[in-house]
């Protein structure tokens, strides 16, 4: 079943996000952010990320197949990348606080 980040990531894939951000400033974070976050992953994980989610007629099971990897992991990949993208999205403004205090101490 998907959920909000599912649906956060297929408006990026599919440019509906920057769309909405011209229209709503508060989606321009939210396109920083999935761009970071893709970033900072493994290139090899990334272009599983991007794979299923620029595609919406694809399935996860195409995904697997076209990776030659266990559905397992990708799954793993997957789902480790939306926590890490949850956590960016809600606590993002902290982390940069923290980095410009340590950067400062």
């Amino acid at each position: 079943m998907a959920d909000s980040t599912d649906k956060l990531l297929r408006d990026y894939f599919s440019g509906r996000l920057k769309l909405m951000a011209e229209i709503d400033p508060k989606h321009k974070q939210d396109i920083v952010d999935i761009t970071f976050c893709l970033s900072v992953i493994k290139p090899e994980h990334s272009e599983v990320i991007k794979r299923y989610y620029s595609d919406k007629f694809i399935t996860w099971n195409e995904v697997v197949s076209e990776a030659c990897k266990s559905n397992s992991s990708l799954r793993t990949w997957r789902n480790d990348f939306k926590t890490l993208l949850n956590i960016i999205l809600q606590h993002g403004d902290k982390f940069i606080n923290l980095r410009q205090e340590a950067l400062q101490a």
